[in-house]
């Protein structure tokens, strides 16, 4: 049996060419409210005992006050993102949950650690937070808080006479003088990334000081604790 060149070329190039890969990620919903949920992106990073999927709470520091840390789900924040549809396109919503009597937003902020030019420590203190404290967008596929990398670490507190709590802290990239990647995450702290979980987003009583009027739907994952990460991708 004789084939002619150009079939021999199809076939050859049909063996050569690798499989479609076809993206796949994981499904999630549209909530105005959400909890953010740690998963650890470096387990030989991770903290022992391990800090993955731990939820993202307020540690008291002063009046309106807050340092960004983390625990059981049964005491953690429900956030939303404030801002419009502009707003967050372009950056510039801010995360919040509603806190105090009565109830007033306290915005989730960044602020630059002394005597550092990378890392900033989190706070959800009264007001709107940090502008581009926000969840991802589209074209990014998975669903997470900007801007990258958090942190948790163990750290002391000097409010509570130097003793320690998980708290959150961000990390910033930056590209050294030869052109590499440096992700200046600190010794002794795990790389996350905080991912929001869907939740209620319960109606303000009387007299609060927080409104929802500009709560944002939100891209959000039904149970993070669920997702099994190696079943999507690339």
């Amino acid at each position: 049996m004789f084939f002619t060149a150009a079939v021999l070329g199809l076939a050859g190039a049909a063996v050569a060419a690798p499989a479609n890969i076809v993206p796949n990620y994981p499904p999630h919903q549209l909530s105005t409210g959400f909890r953010l949920v740690v998963n650890v992106t470096d387990k030989a990073l991770d903290l022992k005992p391990s800090v993955q999927g731990l939820y993202v709470d307020s540690i008291h520091v002063g009046a309106g006050l807050n340092v960004a840390g983390v625990g059981p789900k049964d005491t953690s924040n429900i956030f939303y993102q404030n801002g419009t549809a502009a707003e967050y396109r372009y950056g510039r919503a801010t995360t919040i949950t509603d806190e105090a009597t009565p109830l007033s937003p306290f915005g989730l902020s960044l602020s630059k650690n002394p005597g550092s030019e990378t890392l900033s420590s989190a706070y959800i203190n009264g007001g709107a937070g940090t502008p581009g404290v926000q969840i991802s967008q589209f074209p990014e596929p998975y669903l997470f808080l900007t801007p990258e990398t958090f942190v948790i670490c163990n750290n002391p507190l000097e409010y509570y006479q130097g003793r320690k709590f998980l708290v959150v802290e961000q990390a910033a990239t930056t590209v050294s003088s030869d052109g590499k990647i440096e992700k200046n995450i600190p010794a002794g702290c795990a790389p996350v990334r905080l991912l929001p979980e869907c939740a209620t987003l319960e109606t303000l009583p009387a007299g609060s000081y927080a409104s929802h009027e500009f709560a944002l739907e939100t891209g959000c994952y039904a149970d993070v604790a669920s997702i099994n990460w190696s079943l999507y991708g690339p």
